[in-house]
């Protein structure tokens, strides 16, 4: 992709992958390189600071004798994530009117 995501898309997309299930570093990487390379070591210290602000918890699982560090959405959090679903349709909406050839909308 020809558009590097910036900390704070980063931070939306990690928000909104928690939203239904909670997961583990490696996990959130995995997801969000489905639209942009990204290396673990960019995405924890991004973790780190939502875990700072509260948007996000941990907890520690033993999967297959492997200890795991968990991610889970907190509600502020899922109140954060609401805020810039806002803040993302009305900057998607100002991009396409301008990027949009005349006449034609997003679907």
């Amino acid at each position: 992709m020809r558009f590097p995501l910036p900390a704070p898309l980063l931070e939306f997309l990690i928000l909104a992958s928690l939203e239904n299930e909670d997961s583990y570093g490696y996990e959130i990487c995995q997801t969000i390189k489905t639209i942009q390379a990204i290396k673990e070591p960019v995405l924890y210290p991004i973790l780190k600071k939502l875990q700072n602000e509260n948007q996000i918890d941990s907890y520690e699982k033993i999967i297959r004798n492997r200890r795991r560090k968990y991610y889970a959405l907190t509600e502020a959090g899922r109140n954060e994530l609401a805020a810039m679903r806002q803040d993302w349709q009305l900057y998607v909406d100002g991009i396409d009117k301008i990027v949009q050839p005349k006449g034609e909308t997003h679907a």
